[in-house]
């Protein structure tokens, strides 16, 4: 059964409370994903480099113990697995911006996508901890609203690829700013 036309305005509308207004609608661009994930697929390609030239020198060298069975196979089989894993998620954030749209409305962000699943991430005001805008010549770009520490990684929730950035972002700021405003 092939799946419906994915339609921005009807995904957002779906997500609204009765009296929530949309301020702002976009979808994210595919490369400008590619762009932000860029680490994640230099750290594949490096990582499946490395493990494919480790394979080989196991494969060919005579000095070294070639591990036996199953784990043999598990263990040098995982090495390139790894390298593939990040750059298949970076081709797959890539290929999930079709079904992707974002919307800023006068009480919290949203993303919803509906790729295998659907799912809707809601931002609230108070959630916002940043403003950071990357803007390119033509004015598009990415605006990170969101970081998270964990340990030693930072994870950022954005808009990633987005038309007239600056826009979007002063939206963004007001919304935070009448967060900050209705909490004193």
């Amino acid at each position: 059964m092939p799946r419906a036309i994915w339609n921005v305005e009807g995904e957002i509308q779906n997500e609204l409370h009765p009296s929530e207004t949309v301020v702002w609608t976009g979808q994210p661009s595919a490369w400008e994903t590619f762009i932000f994930r860029r680490p994640d697929f230099i750290f594949g390609v490096i990582w499946v480099i490395f493990s494919c030239e480790l394979l080989s020198r196991i494969a060919n060298g005579p000095a070294i113990e070639k591990p036996d069975g199953i784990w043999g196979i598990i263990l040098l089989g995982a090495f390139p697995l790894v390298g593939v894993a990040f750059v298949a998620s970076v081709f797959f954030d890539m290929i999930a911006t079709r079904r992707t749209a974002y919307a800023a409305t006068d009480r919290r962000l949203l993303i919803v996508r509906n790729l295998i699943r659907r799912r809707a991430t809601t931002i609230a005001p108070t959630a916002i901890n940043v403003l950071e805008i990357k803007e390119k010549w033509d004015y598009s770009g990415t605006l990170i609203f969101r970081r998270e520490e964990e340990g030693d990684s930072v994870k950022k929730i954005a808009f990633i690829g987005i038309p007239n950035v600056r826009e979007v972002a002063k939206h963004v700021k007001e919304l935070r700013m009448s967060a900050k405003e209705q909490a004193s």
